[in-house]
């Protein structure tokens, strides 16, 4: 596809992506197993990392996969770059036997100029609930955020609050999450919180970025299963 026709796609599709109320959809249980990926590109080519673990902090596998992207980067338009090797992940790790309740991506949901970034594709293609996290933002917020854990920002589009700008840690830069399908906002952000033990990215997240660089400069690391 075209830039044009992405953008019409995003369009299209972003009707697709359920947002419920705060206090509906998906709430968070101690022990349901959230994927956390990321990527890492060298050329065409996506080295996956893929961190899996219980909300409650069990980890219940590591993985790593490596796919091909013909999709070139294009800001805003990520989400058609990112999300086909995701899903492929996902799909793959799940062939294991280990079924995610929630997944994270590094990227945003409906903190988007057209309510359509990558975690909502992922989101959608998928049907799981999905939340983006990512750490700089495509929509303006105004205000000044206050220094200590939790504090929170309202992100705006066309004024209304599609995400928030997340103090995961005391006198850190923030973070910006929000909700890419099947959860709301409210619950977005404590569960990033939640899963940020004391770095500015969350746990998961984390791990998964590690998982993606250390995959995609070839190095084996013990107990990470290579998915194909």
């Amino acid at each position: 596809m075209t830039p044009q026709e992405m953008e019409k796609e995003q369009i299209r599709l972003s009707p697709d992506v359920v947002i419920p109320p705060a206090g509906q959809g998906y709430s968070a249980s101690p022990d349901d197993v959230v994927f956390a990926l990321d990527i890492q590109y060298v050329g065409n080519t996506a080295f996956i990392g893929l961190h899996a673990q219980e909300l409650q902090g069990k980890v219940r596998g590591q993985f790593v996969g490596t796919f091909d992207t013909d999709v070139e980067y294009v800001p805003g338009l990520f989400a058609f770059r990112e999300a086909p090797p995701l899903l492929q992940m996902i799909k793959a790790t799940t062939a294991t036997g280990l079924v995610p309740q929630i997944l994270l991506v590094d990227g945003h949901g409906i903190a988007h100029p057209r309510r359509f970034g990558a975690a909502c594709l992922v989101g959608v293609s998928s049907g799981l609930p999905t939340i983006g996290c990512a750490k700089e933002t495509l929509l303006p917020f105004e205000g000044e955020l206050v220094s200590h854990r939790g504090g929170t920002l309202p992100v705006l589009l066309k004024g209304e609050q599609v995400g928030s700008v997340l103090r995961s840690q005391k006198d850190i830069r923030p973070v910006f999450v929000s909700p890419g399908h099947m959860i709301c906002l409210a619950e977005s952000e404590k569960v990033i919180l939640e899963l940020s033990s004391k770095y500015r990215v969350c746990d998961p997240l984390r791990f998964a970025d590690q998982l993606a660089r250390n995959h995609a400069r070839k190095e084996t690391i013990k107990g990470v299963q290579v998915l194909t």
